[in-house]
């Protein structure tokens, strides 16, 4: 088991860049951030990476109806090259509320829009054209930079049915508030279903996937959120 955390740029990003370089140093194999209304994930996952040289940097997770999935991918390369291959891309459908109350997007069918998204991504990270699909219909392609085809991309899911397509084509899924007894009886047999299918994967996945939760602990900071992935 792998210890990561989530690390909040709260009032201060530099004082959120401080917390990040102490979790390297003590070890943590990852840190994501969450994307609300505040500073943006993406940009804050990127300076985090500028700010440290071995932990593992991630979103906790972006909402798929804030961007295309070409603009997606282009960003998600763009950061794997600057932090040396330590991006992990977390993606969710998120809520109404945010997608379509702040964003102006349509939740409609979201497992089939996750699993299209997902796809048109892992194609162009590959480097190869991606699929036409019905939401998002696109032939970019990636230009002067190298595919990047090992991100590992994170699915946030709840229910049995995300969970089992994070399990299909995702290399880990993320929760959020679940206690132990959901995990077991619910999240890793749907999980475990999904991994069973034929699906797409990262193409470095051959093992189980990761499954992160948060959970409060203490230490050297007081704020300091951690989750456990295995």
């Amino acid at each position: 088991m792998r210890t990561g955390c989530f690390v909040s740029t709260g009032r201060s990003l530099d004082q959120a860049l401080t917390r990040v370089k102490l979790a390297e140093s003590l070890g943590y194999d990852s840190v994501f951030v969450t994307h609300i209304a505040g500073r943006e994930s993406l940009t804050v996952v990127t300076a985090y990476a500028l700010a440290t040289e071995r932990i593992r940097v991630g979103t906790g997770v972006v909402p798929i109806y804030t961007r295309t999935p070409a603009t997606m991918a282009q960003t998600a390369a763009t950061i794997d090259e600057l932090s040396g291959g330590r991006l992990s891309l977390g993606l969710g459908v998120s809520h109404r509320v945010v997608v379509e109350g702040w964003h102006g997007q349509v939740i409609d069918h979201p497992l089939a829009e996750m699993r299209e998204y997902v796809s048109i991504i892992r194609a162009i990270l590959r480097g190869e054209t991606p699929p036409e699909g019905e939401n998002w219909r696109t032939g970019f392609r990636l230009a002067g930079l190298e595919p990047r085809p090992d991100i590992p991309i994170f699915i946030a899911a709840l229910s049995p049915g995300m969970l089992r397509l994070a399990g299909e084509i995702g290399d880990g899924v993320m929760l959020w508030l679940c206690n132990p007894n959901y995990i077991r009886d619910v999240v890793i047999p749907a999980v475990q279903e999904g991994r069973e299918r034929p699906g797409e994967r990262q193409a470095t996945s051959k093992s189980s996937p990761r499954c992160l939760a948060r959970s409060s602990a203490t230490g050297p900071e007081p704020t300091r959120r951690s989750g456990a992935s295995s």
